[in-house]
Protein backbone atom coordinates (compact mmCIF):
# COMPACT_ATOMS: atom_id res chain seq x y z
CA UNK A 1 0.00 0.00 0.00
CA UNK A 2 1.33 3.65 -0.37
CA UNK A 3 1.21 5.67 2.59
CA UNK A 4 1.31 9.53 2.78
CA UNK A 5 4.13 11.84 4.70
CA UNK A 6 1.91 10.97 7.88
CA UNK A 7 2.40 7.26 7.37
CA UNK A 8 -1.10 7.03 6.61
CA UNK A 9 -2.12 4.39 4.00
CA UNK A 10 -4.12 5.51 0.87
CA UNK A 11 -6.73 2.91 0.11
CA UNK A 12 -6.08 1.28 -3.80
CA UNK A 13 -8.34 -0.28 -6.06
CA UNK A 14 -9.38 -3.63 -4.17
CA UNK A 15 -10.71 -4.97 -7.95
CA UNK A 16 -6.72 -4.52 -8.91
CA UNK A 17 -6.06 -8.25 -9.04
CA UNK A 18 -2.55 -8.03 -8.25
CA UNK A 19 -3.25 -6.19 -4.84
CA UNK A 20 -6.38 -7.68 -3.47
CA UNK A 21 -6.26 -11.17 -5.10
CA UNK A 22 -2.43 -11.87 -3.77
CA UNK A 23 -3.86 -10.18 -0.07
CA UNK A 24 -6.03 -12.52 -0.21
CA UNK A 25 -4.49 -15.41 -0.85
CA UNK A 26 -1.90 -14.57 2.42
CA UNK A 27 -4.71 -14.15 4.60
CA UNK A 28 -6.23 -17.36 3.81
CA UNK A 29 -3.62 -19.59 3.77
CA UNK A 30 -2.19 -17.93 7.22
CA UNK A 31 -5.28 -18.37 8.72
CA UNK A 32 -6.35 -21.92 7.24
CA UNK A 33 -2.68 -23.42 8.25
CA UNK A 34 -3.07 -22.44 11.78
CA UNK A 35 -7.04 -23.98 11.61
CA UNK A 36 -5.40 -27.13 10.16
CA UNK A 37 -3.29 -27.37 13.30
CA UNK A 38 -6.07 -27.37 15.03
CA UNK A 39 -4.95 -23.95 16.52
CA UNK A 40 -6.49 -20.36 16.65
CA UNK A 41 -4.90 -17.14 16.31
CA UNK A 42 -4.62 -15.43 19.49
CA UNK A 43 -6.03 -11.59 19.24
CA UNK A 44 -5.25 -8.87 22.03
CA UNK A 45 -7.28 -6.39 22.83
CA UNK A 46 -6.73 -3.07 24.60
CA UNK A 47 -8.10 -1.48 27.31
CA UNK A 48 -11.22 -0.20 25.31
CA UNK A 49 -12.01 -3.61 24.01
CA UNK A 50 -10.46 -2.78 20.06
CA UNK A 51 -8.11 -5.25 18.84
CA UNK A 52 -4.45 -4.99 18.82
CA UNK A 53 -1.49 -5.72 16.77
CA UNK A 54 -0.48 -7.43 13.95
CA UNK A 55 -3.00 -10.64 14.92
CA UNK A 56 -5.89 -7.32 15.73
CA UNK A 57 -5.08 -6.65 11.66
CA UNK A 58 -5.15 -9.77 10.71
CA UNK A 59 -8.83 -10.23 12.41
CA UNK A 60 -10.62 -7.29 11.07
CA UNK A 61 -9.11 -8.42 7.39
CA UNK A 62 -10.46 -11.88 7.58
CA UNK A 63 -13.85 -10.29 8.73
CA UNK A 64 -13.67 -8.76 5.63
CA UNK A 65 -12.60 -11.58 3.65
CA UNK A 66 -15.50 -13.52 5.12
CA UNK A 67 -18.01 -11.05 4.22
CA UNK A 68 -16.65 -11.08 0.52
CA UNK A 69 -16.94 -14.66 0.63
CA UNK A 70 -20.47 -15.37 2.03
CA UNK A 71 -22.12 -12.62 1.70
CA UNK A 72 -24.07 -12.12 -1.37
CA UNK A 73 -23.79 -9.16 -2.95
CA UNK A 74 -27.79 -8.38 -4.33
CA UNK A 75 -29.04 -7.99 -0.23
CA UNK A 76 -30.29 -4.34 -0.02
CA UNK A 77 -30.37 -4.55 3.78
CA UNK A 78 -28.20 -6.38 6.27
CA UNK A 79 -30.03 -6.08 9.33
CA UNK A 80 -32.63 -8.51 7.68
CA UNK A 81 -33.75 -11.01 9.70
CA UNK A 82 -33.39 -13.15 6.87
CA UNK A 83 -29.37 -13.32 7.29
CA UNK A 84 -29.76 -14.60 10.91
CA UNK A 85 -28.53 -18.01 9.82
CA UNK A 86 -25.85 -16.31 7.39
CA UNK A 87 -24.66 -14.63 10.38
CA UNK A 88 -24.09 -17.62 12.63
CA UNK A 89 -21.99 -18.98 9.70
CA UNK A 90 -19.61 -15.95 9.93
CA UNK A 91 -19.63 -15.89 13.28
CA UNK A 92 -18.18 -19.08 13.54
CA UNK A 93 -15.71 -18.76 11.23
CA UNK A 94 -14.82 -16.02 13.44
CA UNK A 95 -14.01 -18.31 16.88
CA UNK A 96 -12.94 -20.98 14.74
CA UNK A 97 -10.10 -19.27 13.43
CA UNK A 98 -9.41 -16.62 16.24
CA UNK A 99 -9.50 -15.93 20.06
CA UNK A 100 -12.38 -14.17 20.99
CA UNK A 101 -14.90 -13.40 23.24
CA UNK A 102 -18.61 -13.49 23.02
CA UNK A 103 -18.98 -9.99 23.54
CA UNK A 104 -17.07 -9.53 20.34
CA UNK A 105 -19.84 -10.84 18.59
CA UNK A 106 -22.04 -7.67 17.83
CA UNK A 107 -19.22 -5.68 16.40
CA UNK A 108 -17.57 -8.80 14.28
CA UNK A 109 -21.17 -9.17 12.74
CA UNK A 110 -21.32 -4.64 12.33
CA UNK A 111 -17.58 -4.88 10.73
CA UNK A 112 -18.81 -7.72 8.29
CA UNK A 113 -21.82 -5.90 6.97
CA UNK A 114 -19.53 -2.61 6.51
CA UNK A 115 -17.23 -4.33 4.50
CA UNK A 116 -19.59 -5.91 2.63
CA UNK A 117 -21.71 -2.47 1.70
CA UNK A 118 -17.95 -1.54 0.87
CA UNK A 119 -16.93 -4.52 -1.70
CA UNK A 120 -20.36 -4.29 -3.31
CA UNK A 121 -19.65 -0.52 -3.91
CA UNK A 122 -16.72 -0.94 -5.30
CA UNK A 123 -17.86 -3.22 -7.28
CA UNK A 124 -20.36 -0.51 -8.70
CA UNK A 125 -17.79 1.99 -9.00
CA UNK A 126 -15.36 -0.64 -10.93
CA UNK A 127 -17.89 -2.63 -13.10
CA UNK A 128 -21.28 -0.98 -13.71
CA UNK A 129 -21.56 2.57 -13.26
CA UNK A 130 -19.53 3.42 -16.35
CA UNK A 131 -20.92 0.73 -18.29
CA UNK A 132 -24.36 1.25 -16.85
CA UNK A 133 -26.01 1.67 -20.83
CA UNK A 134 -24.12 -1.20 -22.22
CA UNK A 135 -25.63 -4.85 -22.93
CA UNK A 136 -22.25 -5.98 -21.69
CA UNK A 137 -22.73 -5.03 -17.99
CA UNK A 138 -25.22 -8.08 -17.27
CA UNK A 139 -22.31 -10.11 -17.75
CA UNK A 140 -19.75 -11.00 -15.12
CA UNK A 141 -16.27 -9.47 -15.77
CA UNK A 142 -12.98 -11.50 -16.08
CA UNK A 143 -11.71 -9.99 -13.02
CA UNK A 144 -14.64 -10.60 -11.21
CA UNK A 145 -14.65 -14.52 -12.55
CA UNK A 146 -10.67 -14.83 -11.83
CA UNK A 147 -11.00 -12.99 -8.07
CA UNK A 148 -14.09 -14.07 -6.60
CA UNK A 149 -15.17 -17.71 -8.57
CA UNK A 150 -18.01 -17.28 -5.33
CA UNK A 151 -19.97 -14.60 -6.82
CA UNK A 152 -21.94 -16.55 -10.04
CA UNK A 153 -23.61 -15.56 -12.87
CA UNK A 154 -27.14 -15.34 -11.24
CA UNK A 155 -25.99 -13.32 -8.13
CA UNK A 156 -24.26 -10.71 -10.43
CA UNK A 157 -27.71 -10.43 -12.32
CA UNK A 158 -29.71 -9.68 -9.35
CA UNK A 159 -26.69 -6.96 -8.39
CA UNK A 160 -26.59 -5.11 -11.64
CA UNK A 161 -30.23 -5.33 -11.68
CA UNK A 162 -30.87 -3.55 -8.18
CA UNK A 163 -28.01 -1.33 -9.23
CA UNK A 164 -29.56 0.14 -12.24
CA UNK A 165 -33.10 0.42 -10.25
CA UNK A 166 -35.18 3.69 -9.94
CA UNK A 167 -34.85 2.42 -6.03
CA UNK A 168 -30.96 2.39 -6.14
CA UNK A 169 -30.60 5.82 -7.81
CA UNK A 170 -32.93 7.59 -4.97
CA UNK A 171 -31.01 6.14 -2.43
CA UNK A 172 -27.66 6.85 -4.26
CA UNK A 173 -28.83 10.66 -5.15
CA UNK A 174 -29.63 11.22 -1.14
CA UNK A 175 -26.46 9.71 -0.15
CA UNK A 176 -24.14 12.30 -2.60
CA UNK A 177 -26.59 15.03 -1.18
CA UNK A 178 -25.46 14.17 2.82
CA UNK A 179 -21.79 13.86 1.29
CA UNK A 180 -21.56 16.76 -0.36
CA UNK A 181 -23.14 18.65 2.49
CA UNK A 182 -21.04 17.00 4.98
CA UNK A 183 -18.35 19.98 6.07
CA UNK A 184 -16.26 17.15 8.11
CA UNK A 185 -14.82 14.27 6.30
CA UNK A 186 -12.46 11.51 7.79
CA UNK A 187 -8.78 11.65 5.93
CA UNK A 188 -8.28 8.15 7.78
CA UNK A 189 -7.75 4.84 5.89
CA UNK A 190 -9.09 1.21 6.95
CA UNK A 191 -9.75 1.12 10.76
CA UNK A 192 -8.29 4.79 11.09
CA UNK A 193 -9.69 5.64 14.69
CA UNK A 194 -8.25 2.64 16.02
CA UNK A 195 -5.19 2.44 14.83
CA UNK A 196 -4.93 6.04 14.94
CA UNK A 197 -6.06 5.87 18.66
CA UNK A 198 -3.65 2.80 19.60
CA UNK A 199 -0.49 4.42 17.65
CA UNK A 200 -1.30 8.27 20.28
CA UNK A 201 -1.69 6.12 23.35
CA UNK A 202 1.62 4.65 22.35
CA UNK A 203 3.64 7.96 22.29
CA UNK A 204 1.72 9.91 25.20
CA UNK A 205 0.73 7.15 27.44
CA UNK A 206 -2.82 7.98 27.32
CA UNK A 207 -5.86 7.96 25.47
CA UNK A 208 -6.30 11.06 24.04
CA UNK A 209 -9.79 12.17 24.12
CA UNK A 210 -11.92 12.03 21.48
CA UNK A 211 -11.49 16.11 20.66
CA UNK A 212 -7.84 15.39 19.66
CA UNK A 213 -8.30 12.35 17.84
CA UNK A 214 -11.18 13.70 15.55
CA UNK A 215 -8.56 16.77 15.05
CA UNK A 216 -5.97 14.34 13.90
CA UNK A 217 -8.12 12.85 11.23
CA UNK A 218 -9.33 16.23 9.37
CA UNK A 219 -5.75 16.92 9.06
CA UNK A 220 -4.08 16.29 5.90
CA UNK A 221 -0.52 14.65 4.79
CA UNK A 222 1.25 17.66 5.85
CA UNK A 223 -0.33 18.25 9.42
CA UNK A 224 -2.66 20.87 8.10
CA UNK A 225 -6.79 21.56 8.50
CA UNK A 226 -7.58 22.31 4.72
CA UNK A 227 -10.85 23.63 5.16
CA UNK A 228 -12.18 26.88 6.42
CA UNK A 229 -14.42 24.85 8.98
CA UNK A 230 -12.15 22.40 9.96
CA UNK A 231 -10.13 25.59 10.96
CA UNK A 232 -12.95 26.96 12.75
CA UNK A 233 -13.85 23.59 14.48
CA UNK A 234 -9.91 23.67 15.61
CA UNK A 235 -10.15 27.15 17.03
CA UNK A 236 -13.59 26.36 18.99
CA UNK A 237 -12.11 22.92 20.31
CA UNK A 238 -9.23 24.89 21.73
CA UNK A 239 -11.40 28.03 23.42
CA UNK A 240 -13.47 25.37 25.14
CA UNK A 241 -10.63 23.16 26.14
CA UNK A 242 -9.42 26.30 27.99
CA UNK A 243 -12.39 27.45 29.59
CA UNK A 244 -12.84 23.68 30.98
CA UNK A 245 -9.48 24.23 32.34
CA UNK A 246 -10.31 27.08 34.26
CA UNK A 247 -13.75 25.52 35.22
CA UNK A 248 -15.77 28.12 33.48
CA UNK A 249 -17.57 25.45 30.97
CA UNK A 250 -18.53 21.66 32.02
CA UNK A 251 -18.88 18.83 29.42
CA UNK A 252 -21.55 16.89 30.66
CA UNK A 253 -22.31 13.44 28.80
CA UNK A 254 -22.44 13.64 25.13
CA UNK A 255 -22.63 17.70 25.38
CA UNK A 256 -18.90 17.97 25.79
CA UNK A 257 -15.86 20.30 23.77
CA UNK A 258 -16.39 18.47 20.55
CA UNK A 259 -20.31 18.66 20.64
CA UNK A 260 -20.38 22.43 21.52
CA UNK A 261 -17.67 22.96 18.68
CA UNK A 262 -18.88 21.06 15.61
CA UNK A 263 -22.69 22.25 16.87
CA UNK A 264 -23.91 19.15 16.10
CA UNK A 265 -25.64 16.00 18.11
CA UNK A 266 -24.40 12.44 18.71
CA UNK A 267 -25.75 9.63 17.06
CA UNK A 268 -27.14 7.09 18.14
CA UNK A 269 -25.26 4.23 18.71
CA UNK A 270 -21.71 5.27 17.65
CA UNK A 271 -19.35 8.26 19.35
CA UNK A 272 -17.82 10.76 17.07
CA UNK A 273 -13.79 10.62 17.04
CA UNK A 274 -13.55 7.18 18.28
CA UNK A 275 -13.29 3.65 16.68
CA UNK A 276 -16.29 1.69 15.71
CA UNK A 277 -15.72 -0.72 18.64
CA UNK A 278 -16.63 2.33 21.32
CA UNK A 279 -19.97 2.19 22.36
CA UNK A 280 -21.60 5.25 24.19
CA UNK A 281 -22.20 3.88 27.30
CA UNK A 282 -18.60 2.87 27.72
CA UNK A 283 -16.97 6.25 25.87
CA UNK A 284 -19.46 8.21 27.96
CA UNK A 285 -20.32 6.17 31.34
CA UNK A 286 -23.39 6.10 30.82
CA UNK A 287 -26.28 3.56 31.91
CA UNK A 288 -28.98 2.82 29.63
CA UNK A 289 -31.00 5.61 31.38
CA UNK A 290 -28.07 8.20 31.30
CA UNK A 291 -28.93 10.07 27.84
CA UNK A 292 -32.48 10.60 29.32
CA UNK A 293 -31.45 11.80 32.81
CA UNK A 294 -28.82 14.50 31.16
CA UNK A 295 -31.76 15.57 29.49
CA UNK A 296 -33.98 16.01 31.91
CA UNK A 297 -31.06 17.71 34.29
CA UNK A 298 -30.60 19.89 31.25
CA UNK A 299 -34.21 20.79 31.20
CA UNK A 300 -34.31 21.57 34.63
CA UNK A 301 -30.95 24.04 34.28
CA UNK A 302 -32.87 26.32 31.40
CA UNK A 303 -36.27 25.68 33.52
CA UNK A 304 -34.30 27.65 37.13
CA UNK A 305 -32.34 29.91 34.77
CA UNK A 306 -35.59 31.14 32.96
CA UNK A 307 -37.27 31.73 36.88
CA UNK A 308 -33.99 33.98 38.12
CA UNK A 309 -34.57 35.87 34.97
CA UNK A 310 -38.75 36.66 35.82
CA UNK A 311 -37.73 36.69 39.33
CA UNK A 312 -35.23 39.40 37.66
CA UNK A 313 -37.94 41.50 35.54
CA UNK A 314 -40.05 41.50 38.12
CA UNK A 315 -37.82 43.23 40.74
CA UNK A 316 -37.12 45.86 38.34
CA UNK A 317 -40.81 46.98 37.51
CA UNK A 318 -41.43 49.95 39.93
CA UNK A 319 -45.06 50.09 38.82
CA UNK A 320 -47.10 47.74 41.63
CA UNK A 321 -50.87 46.53 40.82
CA UNK A 322 -53.39 48.03 42.89
CA UNK A 323 -57.11 47.08 43.42
CA UNK A 324 -59.91 49.47 42.86
CA UNK A 325 -62.60 48.83 45.28
CA UNK A 326 -65.47 50.03 42.98
CA UNK A 327 -64.56 46.61 41.09
CA UNK A 328 -64.93 44.67 44.11
CA UNK A 329 -68.82 42.89 43.77
CA UNK A 330 -71.14 43.17 47.03
CA UNK A 331 -71.13 40.27 49.48
CA UNK A 332 -74.94 38.93 50.02
CA UNK A 333 -75.05 40.06 53.83
CA UNK A 334 -77.63 37.28 54.68
CA UNK A 335 -76.47 34.00 52.74
CA UNK A 336 -73.84 32.19 52.14
CA UNK A 337 -71.60 32.08 48.83
CA UNK A 338 -73.18 27.71 48.93
CA UNK A 339 -76.61 29.54 50.29
CA UNK A 340 -75.93 26.64 53.03
CA UNK A 341 -77.43 29.16 56.33
CA UNK A 342 -78.01 32.41 56.29
CA UNK A 343 -75.61 35.19 58.06
CA UNK A 344 -76.21 37.11 61.40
Amino acid sequence: MEHSKKGRARRRNPMDPTVEGKRRATIMKRVYMARKRGERIQVTFDEKGQPEGKHGDELMSWIGVLAREHVPIWIQDWRSRDLDGLKEIIWKETVTSFTVEESFWNTCLKSCGEAARNFRYDLYKTFVEEFINEESVWTRPKKVIENYPNIEEEDWMKFVQYRTSSQFQQLSDRGSEIRTNNEYSSRGCRDGYRKLDQEMFKKTGKWERRDGLWLEQQMGPDGELKTPVCKKASELIVEYNTQESQCTFESVGTNDVLSHALSRPEHKGRVRGQSKFIKPSQYFNLSRSSNKDNEVQSMRREIEELKALVRGLCANRDVEQSVDPKNVPPVDQHNSFKASCSAQ
